[in-house]
This record gives C-alpha cells, structure tokens and sequence, in this order.
C-alpha cells in the first residue's frame, strides 16, 4: 500500500518575534497575574509573556506561526477572557469608560442593600420572618450587580483551580450565607451572618470603584500622550481638502496644518512655513522655524503659520507613537521586586483558605473541649464560621499584586511627560539603586558642536597684531570644509559680520588641515604635523598653542605665505544646566564621574567646569564598558550616560544606561532609558523618579507583606469581624494605589 505524504501547510520561520499587546479581564490579584502568564507560556512560539494586574494588559513576544486566537483561547481556559487591544481598547482603563460606570452601579446597589439590612439587624424584632426579610434581600445582593460579577469570577476561578481573591470573597460571603440560611432552616438559636454579607459587598465594591479611578489616574500619561494626537485630519483628496480620521490618512497623503493646529502625523513640509512649538517631543521650549524640506513630527503644535506635509509617520509608526509603545511596554514588564510580590501571590490565596479551614477547625475543637470561651449570645458553629469567614475577607493579595505595577505606571506615565522614555521597570528599577553615575563628555555633558574660544595672531614680520585679520582669513580657507572645527570657525566670523574671501584653490587633508589660495596667498590651517608637513615651523606659535592645550582647548594653527601666522582655540560648550545635574546627583549621594575619549587636559577642563572631580581620559570604548564592569564588580550599581557610536559597549554593559534621543541609534539601541530632549537636566530628573519609585514600590510591599501578616491572625482569634475585615482589605488595596500616586506630584 502506497501512503501519501500529508501535505502540512509551509511554517512561518520570523527572525524577529512579533510583539502582542492583549487586554485582560477577570484578574483580581497577583495569583491571577501568575496563572495568566503560565496559560500564555504554553503556546508554541512564545518566547516572553508579561502581565500587568494595574493596566489589565498582557505582553507577548511570539515567534512561528501561531497567532492571536491560540493566545486568547489559552487565557480563557485559564479561567479569564482576552481580546487583541488594538487603538480603541489599549488605553480603554484609564478613560471614563464602562468600568467605572459599571462599577459605579454596583457599589449603590451594595450600599442600598447594605443600608436595608443594617436597618433590620438592628431596628427590627430578631424573629424569624425578619430574618427571612434579610436573607432574601442577601439573596438579591449575591445576584445583582452588587456581587454578580464577584461570585462568577470567583465560581469560575475555582472551577478552573485558580483561586484568586473573587475566590476567597465567594467562599467567604457563601459560607457566611449558607451557615446562617441554615441556622435559619434548622432553627439553629444562633446567630446569622446575612449583614455582614452585604457590609463585605458594600465595602469591596465601594474599593474596588476607588481603586478604579485612581488606577485611571495612574495611567492618566499614557491618555495625555494620546490626546497630543488628534483624531482628524484635513487631507488632500480628489484635489479637495477633506476632513478624515486619522487611521485613513496613508503614507504619502498630503495633510494641511493651520495654525494652533496639531500636527497629526509624522511629515515632511511640502510648501508653506511655520513656527512649530516642539516642546513636547525636544524639551525646548522656544517655537522653531520650520520651512519646506524639514521634517515635522506628530504631536507638535503649529504656533504660527500654515503647511502642508506628506505624511511619513502615521499612528504607532509616528514619532508620539513610538513614545506610546515605548511606555506601554515598560509598563507591562516587570522589576524583581515585583516577580518576588507575584510568586508569593501566586500561593498566597491557597494559603489563606488553608487557614480559614484550620481556623474554623481550631475553633469547633478549642470550643469543643472547653478550652476557650466565646462571647455571650454566640454558638460553637456560629462563632468558628464568623472566624473562619473573617479570615477569607480580610487576606488581601490585590495589594501584594498592585504594590509593584501601579508604581511602575505612574512613573513610565510621568516620565514620558517629562520626555524621558524608559524601557523596561528592570531599568527603572536599578537607576533607582544606583550608586555611580558615569557621564561621556562630547555630546553628553557638552553640546557636541565646538566654539571658538581664542584667536591668536603671530604678526608676521613688523605687522601689528590683528586677531579679526586672523579670523577672517582662516575662515576664508574653511568656508568649503565639512570638519567640525572648520563649520566653527567660519560660524564665528559669520557672528562677528566679517564678508569671507573666495579661495582660488582648495584642498582638504583629511583630519590634518586645508590648504587654500586667498588672495595669492597660501594659507594654510590645520595641526602643528601639518603645517609641518607643508614646510612652515609651528616654532614662533608653540608656547601660546601648549598653553590654550592646557585650558583644555582644541588647537587650530594657522599660516599665511609660508609664516606661522596664529592659532585659534576651540573648545565643545558645557550642555546647559550641567552643572545643576551634577550637584543634584552629589546632594542625592552619587558618585559622579567622567569618562571620555578625550585627551586627560581637555576633559579636567570640562569636569572642572560641569563640578565633576573624577575623571578617566583617553579611553577607547571598551575601555568604557571595563571601567563600567570594574565599577560593578567593586559592588556598585552603575547608571552610564552616553550619546555616540563609542557609548554602545558601556551603555550595555552599565545597569541602566541613559542615551539622547539625539544621539546614535546605535546609542539608543542600546540605553534602556532615553531622554527625547537635549536638557541635561532630565539626567537628575530620571534618577530622582526612578529612587523615588523604588521607594515607594518598597514602601507599598513593606505595608501588604505587614498587613497580610498582621491581620489573618487577628481575624483567626476572633477580633475582627468579617464586615470589618472587609473595610480593612478595602483600605489595604486603596492605599497602595494612593500611596503610588504621590509619584505624580514634583
């Protein structure tokens, strides 16, 4: 028998994994966070799964062939749903949407039905038709919005043997709603629980609407970047302008912008020209001259002026997309602190209805031999129920879950707004513990565009000194050179109004000098070695040209006729505001240091200037990342700020390094911390948001552990009524989540 070979469909080989962003709902704490990531591990092709109990969001890194489905379908056999969150729903949680509203209804029917039941157990006669009054109107609360969405999420995460808290809340109100139905039934003369059950519904309701709301002000950064971006847009189509959406607007389209507009896209001026404020995106906060042939990004705002751009960058692919998604993915990793807080999460729930069980165990037994006593009015059964059901409402792993990520979403939000992009919670979370901070020099803590200093004239035989004379004719030599020292001198004479001459002839030696024709005469301009070369003594000019080396500046010399006739110092400007970056990284406890490629003068000079006092010149960039390595092998935890091609190795190798956005990709490929603007001062601003972030994700797992520890015990012996204990798990989530939103004030 012939077998015929199964014809299988080609598998999709992706060198790169196509990252996923899925909104989750259902989860309720830390065990949940840990049993959704473990469903999404099982698919085939995943190489990274990230939950985020605050956002209600999960990151996937996904590789072959599978797709979204197999994603979706392994998180609702986990118990939970899923959906792709595409542009209407990713930032769904921090909008006034139908979680708040819907959870806005719940609390009043939990505090209505609360309200009638407090009034019977305290104002009606304690018979039996008023306790079936109360325990109808429990009956109501359990199935009304009040504690419907409860009840099904905790039913089916024990179905699916992933207790959470819905779980412990469902066994709690359950047990305290069937004992006392059949305290009722069996005319038990004990006590029945059916207030407490609508007090525990009205408190979790009315924490969960708290916690909601301040969860939408966490995230309020992502919104705020996503407001900078219109909906709209005025396009060019069938040669008429056309108001559309923006998801219509393709790549190429002709958009108009008028003033006080924002620009809707990434884009290209076509004609027109304008004042665009770019504040947002460059820290500057002067309007800039925008003409056709510049670029114009997404989220700036035409101050003055009308244009009209071809589109280049729309939606995600724009630039304030891409500051989107660099933010959404920070905020769906994780710190190690927070994988600590999850895995004790993720056993904490089957823990705790461990020591309910013994709880109520403990009591039927103590009680039983006589060993305790219980209060007046109170039975065996009831009082071990009351302990037992005290016990399940009072743990509160939702604080041990939100402790860490909703932190971690205010800070990345608040950073953003500040034009500091951070990658990843990991960074985030070790600039925050950082203890030295190493800066490069050209391009970090100075501008990376040099500036004449000093012009020196050498007068050529009886001629007077003239350093205007000097300036003008070395200019003239380097109006046609590319060298950045050369753009700078002739930037200089342009500054002081000088009219530059013409050369006749023009050459360049790469990285020694040029040599021009001015006027019939040779001039030349370049290094000592060149003019050297071109057989004119760098003698009569070497003592003024050491001295400029000492003070740290560059040295141009330059000769007319074949005499020494002067030199010019350059030196790179100190960025703005370095010195006050380097002083409040001292007064924070830093050790701050200088690390260039530099020769030793030139950098003292810079450090001096900026207050820096350690420096390490000359180093090649691997000498970088091993003084980096060194740093952290001597138990510091190093933060490296770099800009240039020559940072990458010590970029990576520091524990969190910090790039311009200006800078190389190379840079910003490897920095997991970017700054969008060119102020230095964004530096300190980042290291102070990641300490104080640290601080409090300490502070928040510090009260959750000392609450949980605090608390069961409490409930266990009886000192802490099952409505009361829910108010106390109220307050324990809430105030995390408080706690996290003091990082949104300076």
């Amino acid at each position: 028998m012939t077998r015929i070979a199964e014809q299988r469909p080609p598998v999709e080989i992706t060198s790169e994994p196509k990252r996923i962003l899925l909104r989750v709902d259902g989860m309720t704490c830390g065990s949940c966070v840990a049993r959704v990531e473990k469903a999404l591990r099982t698919v085939p092709g995943v190489t990274y799964a990230g939950v985020n109990l605050a956002t209600g969001q999960a990151s996937v890194e996904l590789r072959g062939p599978a797709g979204t489905e197999r994603l979706t379908e392994s998180v609702r056999r986990a118990g939970y749903s899923a959906e792709l969150a595409d542009e209407n729903t990713r930032n769904e949680l921090f909008e006034p949407t139908r979680r708040i509203r819907s959870q806005a209804e719940a609390l009043i029917w939990a505090a209505a039905g609360w309200a009638v039941l407090f009034a019977i157990h305290w104002l009606a006669p304690a018979t039996g038709f008023w306790h079936w009054i109360a325990a109808g109107i429990a009956a109501v609360l359990l199935v009304s919005p009040a504690g419907r969405a409860i009840i099904t999420g905790g039913v089916s995460a024990l179905l699916h043997v992933a207790p959470n808290m819905d779980a412990l809340v469902t066994i709690g109100v359950g047990a305290a709603f069937v004992g006392s139905v059949i305290t009722l039934a069996f005319q038990l003369h004990a006590p029945v629980y059916f207030e407490p059950v609508g007090m525990i519904l009205m408190f979790i309701n009315l924490g969960k609407f708290i916690e909601t709301r301040a969860r939408r002000e966490a995230g309020g950064a992502v919104a705020a970047l996503a407001a900078r971006a219109p909906r709209m847009a005025t396009v060019l189509r069938d040669g008429e302008w056309q108001e559309v959406l923006l998801d219509d607007v393709q790549h190429g389209d002709q958009v108009r912008v008028v003033q006080d507009a924002v620009v809707p896209v990434d884009g290209k001026i076509v004609t027109g020209e304008a004042a665009v404020d770019e504040s947002m995106m460059t820290g500057e906060s002067m309007p800039a001259s925008r003409i056709a042939g510049d670029e114009l990004m997404a989220g700036t705002l035409v101050s003055e002026g009308n244009v009209v751009i071809a589109a280049t960058g729309i939606g995600r692919d724009s630039a304030i997309g891409r500051i989107m998604q660099a933010v959404e993915q920070a905020q769906s990793g994780k710190t190690h602190l927070q994988r600590i807080a999850d895995r004790v999460a993720g056993v904490f729930v089957p823990i705790v209805v461990g020591c309910a069980g013994l709880t109520f165990v403990a009591w039927l037994a103590l009680l039983g031999v006589g060993w305790l006593e219980i209060p007046a009015g109170q039975t065996t059964w009831a009082w071990s129920l009351r302990c037992a059901v005290a016990v399940l409402v009072i743990a509160c792993p939702c604080a041990m879950g939100l402790a860490t990520p909703v932190a971690v979403l205010v800070s990345t939000g608040r950073a953003a707004l500040q034009g500091i992009l951070v990658r990843s919670p990991a960074a985030l979370e070790a600039a925050g513990r950082a203890d030295v901070v190493l800066l490069d020099k050209t391009g970090t803590i100075t501008t990376g565009h040099p500036v004449v200093k000093s012009v020196v004239d050498e007068p050529v035989g009886s001629a007077t000194p003239d350093d205007d004379a000097l300036l003008q004719t070395a200019a003239s030599a380097e109006q046609f050179s590319a060298h950045p020292l050369a753009k700078a001198i002739v930037a200089e004479a342009r500054k002081r109004g000088m009219k530059l001459d013409e050369p006749t002839t023009f050459k360049s030696v790469a990285g020694r000098g040029i040599r021009a024709e001015i006027a019939g005469r040779e001039v030349l301009v370049g290094s000592a070695a060149f003019l050297e070369e071109c057989g004119v003594s760098p003698t009569p000019i070497a003592d003024r040209a050491e001295r400029l080396a000492t003070d740290g500046q560059m040295v141009v010399l330059v000769a007319v006729g074949g005499e020494c006739a002067g030199v010019i110092g350059l030196a790179d400007q100190l960025r703005e505001g370095i010195e006050h970056t380097v002083e409040t990284l001292h007064r924070a406890g830093l050790q701050v240091e200088l690390i260039t490629g530099d020769h030793e003068a030139t950098a003292e000079v810079a450090a001096a200037s900026a207050g820096i006092h350690d420096v390490c010149a000359e180093m090649a960039p691997q000498g970088k990342a091993a003084i980096v390595e060194k740093r952290r092998r001597d138990g510091n935890r190093v933060i490296f700020v770099g800009d240039g091609t020559n940072d990458a190795p010590a970029l990576a190798a520091a524990d969190a390094g910090i790039a311009f956005a200006a800078g190389t990709d190379v840079a910003n490929q490897a920095a997991e911390i970017t700054l969008i603007g060119s102020d230095i001062r964004a530096v300190a601003t980042a290291v102070t948001l990641a300490r104080r972030s640290v601080s409090i994700i300490r502070q928040n797992l510090f009260w959750a552990f000392l609450y949980n520890i605090a608390a069961i015990p409490l409930a266990a012996i009886g000192e802490i009524p099952p409505g009361w204990a829910a108010a106390a798990m109220m307050l324990s989530s809430i105030s995390v989540v408080l706690n996290s939103l003091r990082l949104r004030r300076r």
